[in-house]
């Protein structure tokens, strides 16, 4: 395996990542030497920021907000599910070939094995209308066999963009869009996702979740977030909600992102221990 490695992650207002810390104990754990940098590129000139990152070596990029979607015509090959999706937030280069693949919906899946039965034929409620919510819908799909899907958003051309987007994947289930003005809440949810920034680092006093919505409608919430200041996840907690924050989908991607950029496998579970100081858990 070669060394020294250098990746990096490309997003926007992006510093608190915990992705660098990731890495260094993948490097760590591994024993290679290696570099992991938070490229924060603005949407004016992404384009050319992002192909000027290409001659800096870098053998794997990771992407995240906002440019799940955007970076896709600029790489040379994108698998079938990043494709349908709509969302690539891996990349392998390999001989200037740029190679985009989705490992969210891997990441996403992890925390909830122990909740099978709970979710299998269930009706989930998606906050968000972007790459986040098209890899949670695929997951919870595929992996819990759910079968009715409500996703709540603003922009109602990006809500129908996603629904065609699923399509393939959603062959014997029913997905629901609607904006938040429009909002109709059902009377249980078997999990409730939010895929917003709502709640997160940079938006910690906002609340995704709709009007007329109440913690009794679910019992599981899940929220793409992991800042230890989320108010929304302490909430749902005080309410007997099981939680689950995204910790474990950032470690779970991340992991799988290696893999892909290096074909060298590394534990999940000891990677998460020395993140986030503690054993990996299901919903509490």
């Amino acid at each position: 395996m070669k060394s020294p490695f250098k990746f990096g992650l490309v997003g926007r207002n992006i510093t608190y990542s915990k992705s660098p810390d990731i890495f260094r104990a993948i490097f760590e754990i591994k024993g290679v030497k290696g570099e992991f940098e938070v490229f924060d590129l603005g949407p004016s000139n992404f384009e050319h920021e992002f192909k000027s990152l290409l001659s800096r070596g870098v053998t794997g990029l990771s992407v995240t907000i906002p440019y799940k979607s955007r970076v896709i015509p600029l790489l040379n090959n994108v698998t079938p599910v990043a494709r349908s999706l709509d969302a690539v937030n891996s990349i392998a280069i390999n001989t200037k070939r740029l190679y985009g693949y989705n490992t969210d919906v891997f990441g996403f899946s992890i925390p909830l094995k122990s909740l099978t039965a709970q979710l299998r034929r269930g009706h989930a409620l998606i906050l968000g209308s972007g790459g986040g919510a098209a890899a949670a819908v695929y997951s919870l799909h595929t992996d819990y066999e759910m079968g009715q899907f409500t996703v709540l958003g603003r922009d109602r051309a990006k809500l129908e963009h996603l629904k065609k987007s699923l399509r393939t994947f959603l062959i014997n289930s029913r997905i629901e869009t609607s904006t938040i003005s429009e909002f109709k809440p059902a009377a249980q949810y078997s999990i409730v996702v939010n895929c917003t920034p709502l709640g997160g680092w940079n938006a910690s006093d906002q609340n995704p979740l709709p009007d007329g919505f109440i913690w009794p409608m679910t019992k599981i919430y899940y929220d793409l977030n992991y800042n230890q200041d989320n108010k929304v996840i302490s909430d749902a907690a005080r309410n007997s909600v099981a939680t689950i924050d995204g910790a474990q989908l950032l470690v779970g991607q991340a992991v799988r992102s290696f893999e892909l950029w290096t074909g060298e496998y590394v534990s999940f579970e000891e990677v998460y221990r020395r993140v986030f100081s503690a054993a990996p858990q299901n919903a509490t």
